[in-house]
């Protein structure tokens, strides 16, 4: 062999070395990655120990072992978007130590049906004696209260500080939360303030589709629910209220529509009215019968037929009953409540109605 023929044989080893370097390196990585995915998927730690960020939750346990963990480590976990389960007993979440900053859950439109028994509240956030918790956040979840098909559960999610301040639950935020079918959609009780709740929906419910409630009232560990934001609640075909509201709530910007009993009833009286639409829902969109501190229903809309109005189905009977009147009026309010800038268009048998105005 010629010292040319051996430089080219050498030349043509060296290239082919450095063409199958890179294919053997993508096909490594490839079959990295692959085992990452295969890992995450699975839940389990990857290289070095880390885990991924989304928890895909399969059943209840891991669901409530995730939240759970959250909580008692102080941090928000976050669930992987396939998350489908069915739950079958209440979730009560407790925190024991709060250092003033969030907690709670990313449902990232995580979906949670519930088979368990009816009047069973599916998520509770309790407040602990005690502890002053600050911060507690919750957004993108989609619970279902099973009432559908059976009995409903109680409330789809309660928040509650029934011992008053001592176990408060404070400075919160709920988000993007769609709850249907059970007896209550968000159900706010006690000591339970200083929270905005944006995006929020009650559809289908046996009562009302957002429920506040104060606690041991007289008492010398009162819990008032109080400094409540609705920003964009939409609230409707409850069989209740689309909002029963405490005095300290302003409300902004929702939707409602044919409930029961009104669109927003405020026994106490309501802060700030502003900006909301209901249709057919009720007699009445607001139902505000006392002043308060003083109650403002500003630039709001009602429109109605003058006839539709709420009905539930009676098996025994099985024909549809009806458990709300037609909507006449924007608000029925009490001396002092102020109303400005609202209307109410009319449709349907309504139109030209003398029937239909603005208050009550």
């Amino acid at each position: 062999m010629t010292k040319l023929q051996t430089a080219r044989r050498a030349i043509l080893a060296v290239a082919a070395v450095l063409v199958a370097a890179p294919l053997r390196g993508a096909r490594a990585q490839a079959r990295e990655d692959q085992g990452r995915t295969d890992r995450r998927q699975a839940g389990l730690p990857g290289p070095g120990g880390g885990t991924s960020s989304l928890i895909w939750a399969r059943n209840e346990t891991e669901f409530r072992q995730a939240l759970q963990d959250g909580v008692a480590e102080g941090f928000l976990p976050m669930f992987d978007p396939r998350t489908d389960i069915e739950q079958s007993s209440t979730i009560v979440l407790e925190q024991r130590k709060n250092e003033g900053m969030t907690w709670g859950a990313n449902g990232n439109h995580a979906k949670i049906r519930w088979v368990g028994s009816g009047g069973q509240d599916m998520i509770v956030i309790q407040g602990v004696n005690g502890v002053a918790n600050r911060g507690f956040y919750f957004e993108k979840f989609n619970l279902y209260g099973g009432g559908y098909s059976r009995a409903p559960c109680g409330a789809c999610l309660k928040l509650r500080a029934p011992l008053g301040d001592v176990g408060a639950l404070y400075k919160f935020t709920l988000r993007d939360i769609y709850t249907s079918y059970g007896t209550y959609g968000i159900f706010l009780q006690g000591a339970v303030f200083e929270g905005m709740c944006e995006n929020v929906h009650g559809e289908n419910h046996t009562k009302d589709g957002m429920h506040m409630e104060h606690t041991n009232v007289g008492q010398g560990n009162p819990g008032i629910v109080s400094n409540i934001q609705l920003i964009h609640p939409n609230m409707s075909r409850n069989l209740g209220s689309g909002v029963k509201s405490v005095y300290s709530c302003n409300a902004a910007f929702g939707s409602f529509v044919l409930n029961a009993e009104g669109g927003i009833v405020a026994p106490e009286g309501l802060r700030v009215g502003f900006a909301n639409n209901g249709e057919n829902t009720g007699e009445a969109v607001y139902v505000v019968p006392n002043n308060g501190y003083g109650s403002y229903i500003l630039y709001s809309e009602g429109s109605t037929d003058g006839s539709t109005h709420a009905r539930r189905w009676d098996s025994t009977k099985n024909d549809w009953v009806s458990v709300g009147k037609p909507m006449l009026y924007l608000v029925s309010r009490g001396a002092g409540v102020t109303e400005t800038g609202n209307h109410v268009a009319t449709y349907g048998g309504a139109m030209g109605s003398s029937a239909v105005r603005i208050v009550k």
